[in-house]
């Protein structure tokens, strides 16, 4: 099932996502009946069901001497959520004031797997520049179903404007094309990013570079202003020779 991914995504195991997604329905039980269910060791499922209790997902209670189990209402992984960004917002100031003190000179930053890209979104949307970028819907959509919709409502609700070099498909038509002005872009087509995995996006002193094959998903974001400027200049050159 996709919310079972989604779970995963989350950061709940495997283990952990079917001994949730069990409880969820077949409500207050013990553990050899749980461990039944999900097809899991008796020992092994115990030990999951003490995780989830320690994360909150997971309530204990004993009826005639016996210890039930029961999933806490899936209200609580948004809430759950919102408790950690509260934690890291607090200390915030804190990390960037120890960011800021080190020397200000071109580096890269590498990040692996979706999260990583996710990562690199959201350094993006934290620079509120507008944007020149060198994409591949189809590639972009099918590693992150879900969250590259969520960073278009971002950009907007930023007001982040952008000048998108795509490849030209049915899809990158009704995808992009299609709402570039309600969604503040206006995108052009390069046929030969077809088959191409690589999304590239400039902003600020930065270029992010995005390794979209769902294989090995690869964020690297380079800070470099030269490097960000000859990039601009190399986009505008294309961008003069794309079909409008």
């Amino acid at each position: 099932m996709a919310f079972e991914e989604e779970l995963k995504d989350y950061g709940l195991s495997e283990k952990e996502t079917k001994v949730y997604l069990t409880l969820l329905r077949i409500g207050s039980v013990t553990v050899n009946k749980i461990a039944e269910k999900a097809d899991l060791i008796r020992t092994t499922t115990y030990d999951l069901l003490k995780g989830l209790r320690e994360k909150g997902f997971v309530s204990s209670m004993v009826k005639n001497k016996i210890l039930y189990f029961e999933a806490a209402n899936p209200q609580k992984l948004i809430q759950f959520l919102e408790e950690k960004k509260r934690k890291v917002e607090n200390i915030l100031p804190q990390l960037k004031a120890l960011k800021a003190e080190l020397p200000q000179k071109p580096y890269v930053e590498v990040y692996e797997g979706k999260e990583g890209i996710k990562t690199v979104y959201q350094d993006i949307l934290q620079e509120k520049k507008n944007l020149i970028a060198i994409s591949n819907t189809h590639f972009i959509f099918r590693v992150l179903p879900f969250y590259a919709p969520h960073f278009i409502k971002q950009r907007l609700k930023s007001k982040i404007f952008i000048k998108l070099l795509n490849e030209k498909t049915k899809e990158s038509i009704e995808l992009m094309k299609k709402k570039d002005r309600e969604e503040l872009r206006e995108t052009r087509f390069i046929q030969e990013l077809r088959n191409i995995p690589i999304t590239e996006y400039i902003y600020g002193n930065n270029v992010a570079i995005l390794g979209t094959n769902q294989e090995e998903p690869l964020g690297i974001i380079i800070r470099h202003k030269d490097f960000a400027k000859e990039q601009q200049i190399l986009f505008n050159l294309l961008w003069e020779k794309a079909e409008k």
